[in-house]
């Protein structure tokens, strides 16, 4: 049962962010959770699988990817960790559930309004790139929902559904090695059990970038920018009551 229900969580969560460049971290860390694996297990092992099913990308997009600006945001990325190992020292696991869970609420109501207001699309700064890699910094190494700020990041610069696929996959790739790294230095690494458990739902996966990748083909930048404004609203959302419901059975 576990091993079905992970793969089918991989495969799904997988599937969208080849189609929108995010999100795979954020749909499959509930799954995990509700498979009882621990959250700090659970981060660990989702920011690897993110690494591995996005592999595929990075080949495919290479050359769509802009270096300059996903480089920014990796500089970004390691201060950001250290503030969320600061972080996760002081706050319990539901609270960082929370605090991750109404960023991307508030993400994705900051991006509906500017859509519903302005509609146009400016070139990021570069302090706002540095600041968006060092918001998915401290996210990924908390929650392992690093996803949001590049997305929205991007969302906003104007780039081609290409460029943004490409960004977004280099980016996790080489920001979530760091992550990982720096988890297996101040915490180690989990010794996660059932590897060929794993193995399985990291197939899926894969399985599931490749469908998502050849689906974003054929999706305009409209209906691009559509699908990641409501996949954002709708991953807070689902973060925040997951989170209540967890504190509901706690306390009863």
């Amino acid at each position: 049962m576990v091993l079905v229900v992970g793969a089918i969580g991989a495969f799904v969560a997988c599937t969208v962010g080849g189609l929108v460049g995010f999100a795979s971290s954020l749909l499959l860390l509930p799954v995990l959770l509700l498979l009882d694996v621990p959250l700090w297990e659970a981060v660990s092992l989702n920011l690897a699988l993110a690494v591995l099913t996005r592999l595929p990308s990075v080949i495919a997009l290479r050359a769509h990817v802009d270096v300059r600006r996903t480089a920014t945001m990796l500089a970004g990325t390691a201060p950001g960790i250290g503030i969320g190992l600061l972080l996760a020292a002081a706050v319990p696991s539901v609270g960082l559930e929370l605090i991750a869970g109404a960023a991307v609420l508030l993400s994705g109501l900051y991006l509906l309004r500017a859509r519903a207001s302005a509609g146009d699309h400016r070139a990021p700064r570069g302090a706002a790139t540095v600041l968006a890699g060092a918001c998915s910094g401290a996210l990924g190494v908390t929650t392992s929902l690093n996803g949001v700020p590049p997305a929205v990041l991007l969302a906003r610069s104007g780039a081609t559904v290409q460029t943004r696929l490409a960004d977004l996959s280099v980016f996790f790739v080489l920001g979530n090695c760091v992550t990982i790294a720096a988890i297996a230095l101040t915490r180690g690494l989990p010794m996660m059990d059932g590897s060929s458990t794993i193995v399985v739902w990291l197939v899926a996966g894969m399985l599931g970038n490749v469908v998502g990748l050849r689906l974003a083909a054929s999706v305009g930048e409209g209906l691009f920018d559509a699908m990641t404004i409501w996949l954002v609203l709708l991953s807070g959302t689902g973060s925040l009551a997951g989170t209540a419901w967890d504190v509901l059975q706690a306390a009863g």
